[in-house]
């Protein structure tokens, strides 16, 4: 990005707190930010050139999302979610998401479904080459629906469930690689064009059922969870 370009980001309150934000959260999806690792507010500022209480905001925004903890005396971490909250997250994303599915399905225009589908090669792609955006890819796809859906309310909210479901695969995923669910996305863009509400909300449940198959939500697993692996880089 040209310097000049940047600078008008930067410029004032609300451009920075929200670029730093975005850089933030794009780090979590993509797991370059792990469950437990420590953010530097005075290198955070230094990197942004803003002050630390530009950088403070920005970290209050994700505590309230959860996915930020302050620790008296030792500063912000990313949340280390424990086994019950992983079972509530997973378990409130995939009702709204069986809501938001239904949504899509009676709104959905053909410029939507042809969204989706290039979205669907796109996500096939960088499965394939193995991209390491290929997590936040993949979670464009449910941002996606949710937009389709045409609340934004729902959309938000989706927002934060995807990214404290991002921390919870940090901690508890399997050692199998990457899980591609991709097919399954692709049934689920087929009942939408077809406006099958039910069958597509069915689809919805099956797939989350996929994705907690691949966790092991065990107090074992959490604490074998090594997050200082992940500050090396």
């Amino acid at each position: 990005m040209a310097s000049d370009q940047l600078e008008v980001r930067l410029r004032g309150k609300h451009p920075t707190e929200d670029l730093i934000y975005d850089r933030l959260v794009d780090a979590i999806i993509d797991k370059h930010l792990r469950a437990g690792q420590h953010l530097n507010e005075v290198k955070l500022a230094e990197a942004y050139d803003v002050p630390r209480s530009r950088v403070r905001r920005v970290l209050e925004r994700l505590r309230d999302e959860d996915v930020v903890v302050f620790e008296l005396n030792r500063g912000a971490f990313i949340s280390r979610p424990t086994v019950e909250d992983a079972r509530h997250v997973y378990e409130a994303r995939r009702e709204l998401e069986v809501v938001v599915v239904k949504l899509a399905c009676q709104r959905a225009t053909p410029a939507d479904i042809a969204r989706l589908r290039d979205h669907l090669q796109y996500e096939r792609e960088s499965f394939d080459r193995q991209d390491p955006s290929v997590n936040r890819i993949a979670s464009e796809f449910h941002h996606l629906i949710a937009k389709i859906g045409g609340n934004p309310v729902f959309e938000k909210m989706l927002s934060v469930l995807i990214r404290r479901g991002v921390l919870i695969q940090s901690v508890y995923e399997r050692k199998s690689g990457i899980l591609c669910l991709t097919h399954e996305h692709e049934g689920l863009v087929d009942l939408i064009e077809q406006d099958r509400p039910e069958e597509a909300a069915r689809e919805m449940i099956h797939h989350f059922d996929h994705i907690l198959s691949s966790l092991d939500l065990s107090e074992t697993r959490r604490l074998e969870a090594d997050i200082y692996e992940f500050l090396k880089s």
